[in-house]
């Protein structure tokens, strides 16, 4: 089952109302961040995500789409994370978001990997991949799909078997 919560709809500046942007999708127990604008830590404790995330997919490096990602990792670092989180975004922001990692930081208690996307790129996963796009925004930007892998069905014959037909 996938579970998604929208913790950010604003445009570049939050209103009362809506903060900026920030989607978490939930997997199987997977939990990972599409954007991770200024708030989203406070939006997740809102919504109940938790903070168990594998990664986070920036779509673009404006700040209203990145700069949350400073104060989230404080938190992880403050409950005492250790297991790797990813980070990853479009060409040209490794260099951003690795000053966002280190912002007010002498070492992390958990590993970060900051890798650079191109549109095709995919970060697979146990039974999907996340797959990278082009999207049209002035600036190198991305757009991303889960795409599930195959699965096997499951056809039970008997019951089949058992329920009436149709005749024509």
């Amino acid at each position: 089952m996938i579970r998604v919560t929208f913790l950010g709809t604003s445009a570049a500046c939050p209103t009362v109302r809506r903060n900026v942007s920030a989607i978490s999708v939930q997997r199987e127990g997977e939990l990972m961040l599409f954007d991770c604008g200024e708030g989203t830590q406070r939006q997740m404790m809102r919504y109940g995500t938790g903070f168990s995330i594998w990664a986070v997919f920036i779509t673009h490096m404006h700040a209203d789409h990145f700069v949350g990602v400073t104060g989230m990792l404080r938190t992880m670092a403050l409950q005492g994370r250790s297991e790797p989180l990813l980070l990853a975004c479009p060409v040209s922001g490794r260099r951003v978001l690795a000053d966002a990692v280190h912002l007010g930081f002498d070492r992390l208690s958990f590993p970060v990997e900051i890798r650079e996307m191109r549109p095709g790129d995919r970060v697979p996963r146990d039974g999907y991949d996340v797959c990278a796009f082009r999207v049209d925004h002035g600036m190198p930007a991305l757009g991303y799909v889960l795409r599930e892998a195959d699965r096997r069905g499951r056809f039970d014959v008997e019951r089949a078997r058992a329920w009436p037909t149709i005749s024509e």
